[in-house]
C-alpha cells in the first residue's frame, strides 16, 4: 500500500481528479472507493461529481476510507452539509489529523478537543477555558502562573515559574522559597519587583550565603558592609578591592597569589598602611619612601 501511495505522488492533482471522475461517470463506484482507499485524493471537484452523478450517499463512505483528503473539502462540506453536520462527522470518525488542519479554534473548543488546541499552540485559549492540566502536560507553566494558578503551580512543584508575576513572587516570599525568589531577578520587567527589592528581601531573611554565592559583592560589601562570608572564605582580593583592609589576613593573602603578583599585594598593603606586614616581608624601599623609618629599620632584622 505504501509503495502504491508513493507512486501516486507522481500524479498531479488534476490527473488524479481525472481518473476518479472517469470512475464516477462510468458508475464504477466500487472501483472508485477502492482507489480512494489506496491513495487517490478526494477533492471538492470529486465530491461535487459524486453529487452531480447521483452518488451523494457515497460521500460518507468515501470520506471514511480516504487517506488523502484536501483541506478545502472541509469548506465544501460546510456549504453542502452545513458546518454542524460536517464537524460532527469528522469528530465521530476521529479524523484528528484532518481536524487539526481544518477546524477553526471555536470549533475545537466546542468539541473540547483540547490536545489539538495545544498542538496548534492555542495556549491562551486553553487557559481561558480552564484547561490547566493540558497546559501542564505541554509544559506551558508561565501561562499557568499568568492566569493566577498559583496553587496549581505549587501543588506541581513548579515554584521557579512563580517568579514571573508579582502575585507569584509574593507567594514565594510567603513560602520562603528563597532560591526561586532570587530567580525573580531575571523577570523584574514582569513581576514588579526591582533587583534591589529582591536583594533586600533575601538579605533581611538571612540569605547572605545565597547572595555571596551569586557574587553580589556590591550589595554585600559596598551597601551592607557585610564581610563575614568573605573573611570565612578568604576572599582577600575582593575585600581589598572594597577597602576592608583591617579584616584581611595579609600573610594568608600573600600566600594565595603567584610569585609574580606578590608585588601587587605589597602595594595594596602600602595603601592600607600595614607597616608591620611590610617590615616582616623586608619591603625596605616601600617603607623608606613612605618615611616609615622605624619600620624600615625593623625590616632588616
Amino acid at each position: 500500500m505504501e509503495n502504491y501511495e508513493k507512486k501516486l505522488d507522481f500524479l498531479t492533482p488534476e490527473q488524479s481528479n481525472q481518473v476518479l471522475f472517469c470512475k464516477i461517470k462510468d458508475g464504477q463506484i466500487k472501483a472508485f472507493l477502492r482507489m480512494v482507499a489506496q491513495g487517490y485524493g478526494l477533492t471538492p471537484f470529486i465530491l461535487n461529481a459524486l453529487i452531480d452523478f447521483g452518488y451523494a450517499n457515497v460521500i460518507p463512505k468515501a470520506l471514511r476510507t480516504s487517506v488523502r483528503l484536501t483541506d478545502d473539502c472541509y469548506n465544501f462540506l460546510c456549504v453542502y452539509w452545513g458546518k454542524k453536520k460536517t464537524e460532527d462527522f469528522f469528530v465521530k470518525y476521529e479524523c484528528f489529523n484532518y481536524i487539526q488542519q481544518t477546524f477553526p479554534v471555536e470549533s475545537l473548543v466546542e468539541y473540547q478537543l483540547w490536545d489539538i488546541l495545544a498542538q496548534r499552540g492555542e495556549f491562551e485559549t486553553l487557559a481561558k477555558h480552564g484547561q490547566f492540566d493540558i497546559l501542564a502536560k505541554y509544559k506551558q507553566y508561565l501561562i499557568l502562573v499568568k492566569y493566577g494558578q498559583l496553587d496549581y503551580a505549587c501543588h506541581k512543584g513548579l515554584y521557579q515559574f512563580l517568579a514571573f508575576t508579582k502575585a507569584g513572587m509574593e507567594r514565594l516570599i510567603q513560602l520562603k522559597k528563597w532560591k526561586e525568589v532570587f530567580g525573580g531577578t531575571s523577570f523584574t520587567s514582569f513581576n514588579g519587583f526591582s533587583v534591589s527589592d529582591i536583594l533586600e528581601i533575601l538579605y533581611d531573611n538571612g540569605m547572605q550565603k545565597l547572595l555571596f554565592a551569586k557574587n553580589y559583592d556590591d550589595f554585600l560589601l559596598d551597601e551592607k558592609k557585610s564581610t563575614d562570608l568573605y573573611v570565612k572564605n578568604k576572599k582577600w582580593g575582593t575585600l581589598v578591592a572594597y577597602g576592608f583592609y583591617d579584616v584581611i589576613d595579609w600573610d594568608d593573602y600573600l600566600g594565595q597569589v603567584i610569585e609574580s603578583n606578590r608585588g601587587d599585594v605589597f602595594q595594596q598593603a602600602l595603601k592600607a598602611e600595614k607597616w608591620e606586614f611590610l617590615a616582616k616581608h623586608q619591603q625596605h624601599k616601600l617603607l623608606f619612601k613612605k618615611g616609615q623609618f622605624k619600620w624600615w629599620w625593623k625590616s632588616f632584622r
